[in-house]
């Protein structure tokens, strides 16, 4: 399928990794992806006006037209702002979480698994709310890690807020809710959102995974987790 790509800033940022990782994957799968020419920022950290997000968000939509109507954007504050500016609903807006099923996977040159490893899957604030932008299957990454054999902690706060979009205004406050996080929760965090990387990697203590890292440890293309 062809798709139009929406980085955001942190994927050309802090979140490289994620950004190359998940082109490489979505490749693999049999995807095919242009990135969006021009395209601006959706202004997730910078405006508090929410029609002013709208309004960056839009621009980003009428861009992708010549390309294609079928949008994946990684990053979730990104892909909610997306979904939010499609007011008419002429566009199928997706985060890669939404293609990164057990069957497709499976259908790529696995070559290890997760046997005798615990994680913590974590979505945070905006993959699983509100339901009108919450990516469809709310139990993807306890799914994927399951399948290859790890086991899961910390279901309680799979969806508390890390305090992410406070890292840079209430440092204090970020590293309050990443310590809760941590301190309810075992094993390696996996995560799919730049902001609840960094925080949870600042303030936790503990080893903080993309889930497109566990992918590439799966076929190979990681050494380690």
């Amino acid at each position: 399928m062809k798709f139009a790509y929406y980085p955001g800033c942190s994927l050309i940022g802090s979140a490289k990794r994620l950004d190359k990782a998940t082109r490489s994957i979505l490749n693999q799968l049999g995807h095919t992806i242009e990135e969006i020419p021009e395209w601006n920022c959706c202004g997730a950290l910078e405006y508090g006006d929410k029609g002013e997000l709208i309004k960056l968000s839009g621009e980003n939509l009428k861009k992708a037209g010549s390309q294609s109507k079928d949008i994946i954007a990684p990053c979730p504050a990104c892909y909610r702002n997306l979904k939010e500016a499609d007011r008419k609903g002429e566009y199928n807006v997706v985060n890669p979480l939404e293609l990164f099923d057990v069957e497709r996977l499976s259908g790529l040159n696995i070559k290890r698994d997760l046997k005798n490893m615990v994680f913590t899957p974590y979505y945070g604030c905006v993959l699983l709310r509100p339901k009108e932008t919450a990516i469809k299957n709310i139990y993807i990454m306890e799914e994927i890690i399951t399948a290859f054999g790890g086991e899961i902690d910390g279901e309680k706060i799979r969806d508390r807020c890390c305090g992410g979009n406070l890292f840079f205004s209430n440092k204090g406050m970020t590293e309050k809710c990443a310590g809760y996080i941590a301190s309810r929760s075992k094993g390696i965090f996996v995560v799919y959102c730049p902001l609840c990387h960094m925080s949870i990697n600042t303030f936790s203590g503990r080893k903080v995974l993309y889930l497109t890292d566990l992918i590439l440890y799966l076929i190979g293309e990681r050494r380690s987790i």
